[in-house]
């Protein structure tokens, strides 16, 4: 989130230096005013082709939320747990639930949704470096751009969209 958060001017730097996870998720929340799935594509004016796909992927409540539990494990537990108490199963649970959702986090390539200010589009990207990200330059041309938000990711994804993947 903080990622998210550093890249874009219109947050203070003292809100930057957060670290607790509840705190940086509202300040996301009230910053990009959204916690959905943004997905960004550019389409040839002419023909309405998809030319690239861009996707914001916030930390979902889900995932905060499990982050926070994933700290009470860290601390000492109370008893001693043998190899097959249920608290273990438990653990094992919510770190692969974890796994799964910090992979969709992660992949998103715009670090918050895109923001139209005086009739420019603002957008911070970060992708991988074979990507080619020559669609996004700018030109005197009209852009024509499709936005969408989503409770979550596509099952396939799109031949243009640049994501993360991992």
């Amino acid at each position: 989130m903080r990622e998210y958060l550093d890249a874009w001017d219109h947050i203070s730097k003292k809100q930057k230096q957060g670290y607790e996870i509840g705190k940086l998720d509202a300040l996301t929340k009230r910053a990009f005013k959204t916690d959905k799935i943004m997905r960004w594509k550019r389409q040839d004016p002419d023909t309405g082709k998809v030319q690239l796909v861009l996707y914001y992927t916030p930390v979902t409540k889900k995932l905060t939320d499990n982050a926070k539990r994933l700290g009470d494990y860290l601390h000492v537990p109370k008893k001693y747990h043998p190899e097959g108490d249920r608290w273990w199963e438990d653990f094992r649970k919510l770190l692969a639930e974890m796994l799964v959702q910090a992979k969709v986090a992660v992949m998103g390539t715009l670090l918050g949704p895109a923001l139209v200010k005086e009739g420019k589009i603002h957008m911070n990207v970060h992708a991988p470096i074979e990507a080619d990200l020559s669609l996004l330059r700018v030109s005197s041309q009209a852009l024509t751009v499709k936005v969408d938000y989503l409770d979550a990711m596509p099952d396939k994804l799109e031949p243009e969209a640049i994501v993360w993947r991992i």
